[in-house]
């Protein structure tokens, strides 16, 4: 067992459960396709990480059959199944679940984030004192994380608004009195206008995404 390791925190992909807000252009399939573009860019990005002394876990929703997708993780990934209610439940669930197994730091981001790399990660890690954060460019945060040690339930298991635009802001205020470190913003894909924006600012390393994207031009215009 390595010191480090990053959790790959998604929702089971199925059609019309994922990626809803995509679906004021793409049908409920279509956006699932999406979904599954960015975990498979994302298990291939990622696994080299593990060669960086950084252990890896996909925390996946229990909203369906997961085995599709855990039959296509590398051999690198743990996975194991999100618990709560609300999305900050689940959240704070997995980074308690991972710590608990006794590593010193430890990273959660999305799964819809095309341009977060190996190099952001591992910035992440180094720049963490207790609390590292990486915001999004809609107002929320894209990565979370911290040492051992450092409970985070303040801001999860509170009544903020998951998928808002202060979402950022409202979990800053309370975590004053830690000290807490920011990697670079990026933007995650929730809306068809975020896919439009993205296709020409793809980094290296999103195949399977850019791939869909040149396919399927007409679809956002």
């Amino acid at each position: 067992m390595n010191k480090h390791a990053y959790i790959l925190f998604t929702r089971v992909p199925i059609p019309n459960k994922v990626k809803t807000r995509l679906q004021s252009s793409l049908s409920g399939k279509e956006a699932c396709e999406v979904q599954l573009r960015m975990l498979r860019d994302s298990f291939i990005k990622f696994e080299q990480l593990s060669e960086q002394g950084i252990d890896l876990y996909l925390a996946y929703s229990d909203e369906g059959d997961p085995t599709p997708l855990i039959s296509a993780l590398p051999e690198s990934f743990n996975s194991f199944s999100q618990e709560g209610q609300t999305i900050g439940e689940r959240m704070d669930h997995a980074i308690k679940h991972v710590l608990a197994i006794g590593y010193e730091k430890v990273i959660l981001t999305g799964s819809d984030i095309p341009n977060l790399t190996n190099e952001i990660i591992q910035t992440a890690f180094e720049q963490m004192q207790e609390i590292v954060v990486g915001p999004s460019l809609d107002g929320g945060y894209y990565l979370i994380g911290c040492t051992r040690g450092i409970d985070l339930s303040a801001i999860f298991e509170t009544n903020i608004s998951w998928g808002k635009s202060d979402v950022l802001a409202a979990t800053l205020k309370r975590l004053t009195g830690f000290e807490v470190s920011f990697v670079s913003p990026l933007q995650d894909i929730d809306y068809p206008v975020d896919l439009k924006r993205i296709h020409n600012e793809l980094v290296e390393g999103n195949y399977y995404l850019s791939d869909w994207l040149e396919k399927n031009r007409g679809l956002l215009e």
